[in-house]
Order: structure tokens, then C-alpha cells, then sequence
């Protein structure tokens, strides 16, 4: 294996699902939880009741090896772009499928200008599956009043900084900012909030988090990618005592994951 092979195999769990469960497996013994994303390239090759039918057999296949965490998705995997309501269908066989073996599926977020409409769609299907989780990003404006709407529902969030730029203007894009953003919409969770994740890799945040944590406990889990500062989350999942549950994407073309998510050979990691 050259050095660049080397440096792709840190941030991706595998070229197959096959080799990403056992990557999971090897970390479920550590006690880390583990969420498998295929990445997008690689789904643009099936049609989508081809993944429908790959995401039900990963769901099988987790269960059947007794893997701990779930399943990471966008809306537009599932086709939520041309048809939404087809799209939310597909994804309620998804989840019925993960939860035969009680394992959740998280909605990531996307582009702003879906953000809305995920977001219902999300609302919807909450009232009938109280595990499925959605993505909220803090560098947006709308956060804090969705995040509000989420928690009134009673629903699960994974709070991030967020990856996509909004062509609209009304998105920070000063990092202090935007790390502000994030540690007031945390705020809130903590204070009204009950089940969540803390998705970053941020110290300041980690930090704050844990004091929170340690304050006012919550069901909540740290998420981090795979790759990036593992030395922290030994640490907080072995010394604070925090859950701590990896993102695990897998495929042969990572290569628009790394443009979106600033990773890849030659990166800075600064996620």
C-alpha cells in the first residue's frame, strides 16, 4: 500500500460494506459506536430501489453482526430531490428495516435550500419513528429557531458547524462566529433538549460539552469522523466517560467527500 492509499484508508472505512462492518465491529470492541455512510459517488451508480435494497441488507447485516450504531443518509440519496414524496417512502423502508435490529438512522443535512423541507419531512416521520434523527448546522440563521421546533418535538438532533455554503447570504462564515452559534445552540439542547449528539472535532466546544455533560446530564454522544484526532476520542470516551460514536463512510470514489468535508491526503483537518 503507497503513502496516499495509506492516507485514504485513515478517513474511509472500506471500498464495500463488507469492509466497513468489520471496521465497525473492531470498533464496537474499543466501546465506540459507529454510524456507516456510503458515500454519494458510489450511490449515483444504483437506482434507488437498488439502494433502498443495499441500505436494507447493510441494516440486515448489522443486525446479524451485532453492530453497534446505525446508518448515516441524505434525502437526496433517496431521490427527495426529484420526488419527495417516493423519496420519504424509501426512507420509512429503510427505517423499518434498521429497526428490526434496533438501529437508528440519522438524515443528514444538505444544501440550504433543502433545509427547509428536510426539516418537515423529518417532523413528520418523527411522530412515528421516535428514534429517527436529523442534522442541524449552526453556521445557519435558521438553527436556533428549527433546533427549538426539533426539541418541541421531542426529537433526536445531531448538532454540526455545518459544511454548505448558504448562496443566500444569511449563513456565518467567520469561524469565531459561527463557533459562537454553535455553543449557544448547544446551550440550549443541554438546557431543553433530550436526546442529541455533539458532532465536531472543535476543543473549545469539546470542552464545553463535557462540562455541560457533567452538569446536566443528557442522553447525548459525541460524533466525530473517522481519522481525525482519535487520541481525543479515547479520551473522552476512556477518561470522561462519554459515549463516543465514529462516522464511518465507505465506497471507491471518496474523493467528493473529501472536497465537502475538507478532508483527504494532504488535509489540515480543520473540521
Amino acid at each position: 500500500m503507497d503513502e496516499q492509499s495509506r492516507d485514504v484508508s485513515r478517513y474511509i472505512a472500506g471500498t464495500d460494506a463488507t469492509q466497513a462492518l468489520e471496521r465497525a465491529r473492531l470498533l464496537n470492541k474499543e466501546g465506540i459506536g459507529t454510524l456507516l455512510v456510503p458515500l454519494e459517488c458510489d450511490l449515483a451508480r444504483e437506482s434507488y430501489e437498488e439502494r433502498v435494497e443495499s441500505l436494507r441488507d447493510m441494516a440486515r447485516q448489522m443486525g446479524m453482526k451485532m453492530i453497534r450504531g446505525g446508518i448515516s443518509l441524505r434525502l437526496s440519496d433517496l431521490g427527495f430531490l426529484e420526488d419527495r414524496e417516493k423519496a420519504v417512502d424509501r426512507l420509512v423502508t429503510v427505517i423499518r428495516a434498521a429497526e428490526e435490529y434496533a438501529l437508528a438512522i440519522w438524515i443528514d443535512m444538505e444544501h440550504p435550500e433543502v433545509v427547509g423541507d428536510t426539516l418537515e419531512a423529518y417532523l413528520v416521520l418523527r411522530k412515528k419513528f421516535p428514534h429517527l434523527s436529523i442534522t442541524l448546522q449552526s453556521r445557519l440563521d435558521r438553527t436556533s429557531a428549527d433546533l427549538r421546533r426539533v426539541i418541541g418535538a421531542r426529537g433526536r438532533v445531531r448538532l454540526v458547524k455545518g459544511e454548505y455554503a448558504d448562496p443566500s447570504g444569511k449563513a456565518a462564515t467567520d469561524p469565531d462566529e459561527i463557533r459562537r452559534r454553535y455553543l449557544a445552540d448547544m446551550e440550549l439542547l443541554f438546557s431543553e433538549g433530550a436526546m442529541f449528539a455533539i458532532a465536531t472535532h472543535d476543543e473549545i466546544i469539546l470542552e464545553g460539552a463535557s462540562r455541560l455533560q457533567r452538569n446536566h446530564p443528557r442522553m447525548m454522544e459525541f460524533q466525530m469522523y473517522m481519522g481525525v484526532r482519535e487520541d481525543r476520542i479515547r479520551t473522552l470516551l476512556f477518561e470522561g466517560g462519554f459515549p463516543v460514536t465514529l462516522y464511518l463512510p465507505f465506497g471507491v470514489s471518496p474523493h467528493r467527500y473529501f472536497r465537502r468535508t475538507g478532508l483527504g491526503p494532504g488535509s489540515a483537518e480543520k473540521v
